[in-house]
């Protein structure tokens, strides 16, 4: 356990978690003991910043301090992940960050894994894992600080680091039926700003270099999985079969059948050595 001036600087997570909104409600306006943070990341609502309404949207950060005043409209199917927490260290944080109420930040993938674990190590709290929650929760407090500092520098982000951004949302989401809309909302900017970023740092267009990741996804998938290749072609982000065929078939100059038969040959050649 931690000692002397370390064990007061704890803090106390209250509530974790994902809220799914169905219908329309209003969270009545209160003074908070607590702070909150909470994410829109599907829908919409309101919520009071600065005396006034504001609509939330998907990527929309807020964080409240106790003392201030919490109020929202939740909209139908309005979906958000939350944390209410207290603490000394937080108090510190606070005061030495000073976060606005409201910033829109890239959903990053790594800050909502961060945010299920810390909800699963709350409901299992207990005595022994407490310390390690109050480290997670700090894990957690410096990854929305940097969050808040990249979506601060706005256009002064260099554009390589937001193609790589791109490269790396769509290494992640390229067998899910991704749209240039969406991959540019990831990133922040216009559609038209986020094909010219790509093209220009790697030479490919967006939806080329995805058609790439998903045939070597499928490619993976007919070497080592017994699935059929219908199944292949849509577990790899292909919707259409005869457009998969065609798009392996210019990539590899095989097609998936005579990929799967070159590979099943070659695994009966191969003699592994003697030890």
């Amino acid at each position: 356990m931690l000692h002397g001036r370390e064990d007061k600087l704890r803090a106390e997570t209250l509530y974790v978690g994902m809220a799914h909104h169905k219908k329309r409600f209003r969270n009545p306006c209160e003074f908070l003991n607590t702070y909150i943070i909470r994410l829109q990341t599907s829908g919409c609502c309101e919520a009071l910043i600065d005396n006034e309404f504001v609509v939330i949207e998907p990527g929309d950060l807020l964080m409240f301090r106790p003392g201030e005043k919490y109020e929202l409209i939740l909209k139908d199917n309005s979906i958000d992940y939350y944390v209410i927490c207290n603490g000394t260290w937080i108090d510190q944080w606070w005061d030495n960050f000073s976060p606005p109420q409201k910033r829109n930040i890239p959903l990053d993938d790594d800050l909502l894994k961060l945010w299920n674990q810390l909800a699963k190590e709350t409901l299992r709290m207990n005595d022994t894992i407490e310390e390690l929650t109050d480290y997670k929760l700090r894990v957690f407090y410096l990854t929305l600080q940097r969050l808040h500092e990249i979506a601060g520098m706005g256009k002064t982000l260099s554009p390589s680091y937001i193609a790589y951004r791109i490269k790396k949302f769509i290494d992640q989401h390229a067998t899910e039926a991704l749209t240039l809309e969406q991959i540019a909302k990831h990133a922040g900017i216009s559609i038209s700003r986020a094909v010219n970023l790509f093209k220009t740092n790697f030479g490919q267009s967006i939806m080329s270099y995805a058609i790439e990741v998903r045939l070597a996804v499928a490619c993976e998938r007919i070497r080592f999985s017994a699935m059929s290749l219908d199944s292949v072609a849509k577990s790899s982000g292909f919707n259409n079969y005869t457009y998969f065929h065609r798009q392996f078939r210019m990539h590899f100059g095989l097609s998936p059948r005579q990929y799967r038969e070159e590979q099943q040959k070659r695994s009966k050649l191969y003699v592994p050595p003697l030890v």
